[in-house]
C-alpha cells in the first residue's frame, strides 16, 4: 500500500475512534457526573467532566481529520487549532480537578459507594482503556498531537475511574475520606503536565513522542 493510500486508512481510523469517544465519553460522563452528585465522590466527578470533555473535543478531530481527508492543504493547520484546543483543555480540567481536591481536603468531604457509580467505573476502565491506546498508536502513526493529547484524556477519563474505585473502596473499608482527593490531585498534576507539553510543543515545534 502506498503512503497517501495508507495515510487515508489512517484517517478514517482516526474518524471512527474519535466518533466513538463522542458516544461513550458522552455517555459515561454524563452518567458519571450524576452519579457523582449521588455519591459526593469528588474524584468520581472529575471523571465525569472528563469523559464529558473528551467527547466534545472529539467532535473537533472528526473535524480535523475529515478536513485533511477531502482537503490535504490544510491538515498542518487544522492540526495547529486542534492541538492548541486540547493542551487549553487539558489545563482547564487539571485546575478544576486541582481545585475542587483541594476543598474536599479542607471539607474532609465523604464519598459514598453506590452500585451504579461502581459498575460504571467498572465499564469505563474496560472500555475506556483500549480506546486510548488505539488513539495513541493511530496519532503516533499519523504523527497527529492533537489526536496523542486527545488519546490521554480519554486515558485520564480511564486512570480517574481507577482512582475512582480505589478511593471508593478505601474510604467505605478504611475511612480514608481524604484518598478520594488526594488521588484526583495526583491526576491534576499529569493533566497540567501534557497540557503544557502539547503547547509548548506546538510553539517550539518540538516532538512530542514518547
Amino acid at each position: 500500500m502506498n503512503a497517501p493510500a495508507q495515510r487515508d486508512v489512517l484517517l478514517r481510523r482516526a474518524i471512527a475512534l474519535s466518533v466513538l469517544s463522542i458516544v461513550l465519553g458522552a455517555a459515561v460522563g454524563v452518567t458519571g457526573v450524576v452519579a457523582a452528585l449521588t455519591s459526593g465522590s469528588l474524584s468520581l466527578l472529575g471523571f465525569g467532566f472528563d469523559a464529558v470533555v473528551d467527547s466534545a473535543v472529539s467532535v473537533a478531530l472528526v473535524w480535523r481529520f475529515a478536513i485533511e481527508a477531502r482537503q490535504p492543504h490544510r491538515a498542518e493547520r487544522v492540526e495547529k487549532i486542534a492541538e492548541a484546543v486540547l493542551g487549553m483543555v487539558l489545563i482547564v480540567v487539571a485546575i478544576y480537578l486541582g481545585v475542587s481536591a483541594a476543598r474536599a481536603l479542607i471539607d474532609h468531604t465523604h464519598p459514598d459507594a453506590t452500585p451504579i457509580a461502581i459498575a460504571l467505573l467498572l465499564i469505563s476502565v474496560v472500555a475506556l482503556s483500549p480506546l486510548a491506546i488505539a488513539k495513541y498508536r493511530t496519532a503516533t502513526a499519523l504523527r497527529s498531537r492533537a489526536l496523542r493529547a486527545d488519546s490521554i484524556l480519554t486515558g485520564i477519563a480511564a486512570l480517574l475511574a481507577v482512582v475512582s474505585l480505589a478511593s471508593l473502596g478505601l474510604s467505605a473499608a478504611f475511612g480514608l475520606t481524604w484518598a478520594d482527593a488526594v488521588g484526583a490531585v495526583i491526576v491534576a498534576f499529569v493533566l497540567v503536565r501534557e497540557g503544557l507539553t502539547s503547547l509548548v510543543a506546538l510553539r517550539t515545534h518540538l516532538p512530542v513522542w514518547r
